[in-house]
């Protein structure tokens, strides 16, 4: 859910749909207002200049209704591990990330 104090302000969304539904969907935005811009200048990483791995992986937990408790037993570490890994002051290194990726179902890389 997006909110914004300001109804005439504008926010940019990115997401995936359906190859046959993609211009119904174009349709539905811009009856909504919306309009479709090109995103093939635009970084995503430039929308999110603090981003870390700790936030990507708070939000893939979030998520997925995970506490820092289960996912430590899932990933078998510890859940201060966790909790440092979250808050940036504990890299995620390529072996952790990889048991990231299987717990979240995707690409190691997003948590380094």
């Amino acid at each position: 859910m997006l909110h914004t104090e300001k109804k005439s302000e504008k926010v940019a969304v990115c997401f995936q749909v359906p190859a046959d539904k993609l211009e119904d969907i174009k349709r539905i935005v811009a009856c909504l207002g919306g309009q479709e811009t090109d995103s093939s200048t635009e970084d995503w990483r430039d929308s999110f200049p603090e981003r870390h791995p700790g936030i990507v992986l708070r939000g893939l937990r979030t998520r997925d209704n995970l506490t820092q408790s289960l996912l430590a037993k899932r990933t078998g570490m510890l859940q201060s591990h966790i909790s440092e890994m979250e808050h940036g002051s504990r890299p995620i290194g390529k072996t952790i990330a990889k048991k990231f990726a299987q717990v979240f179902n995707t690409d190691y890389k997003i948590f380094l």
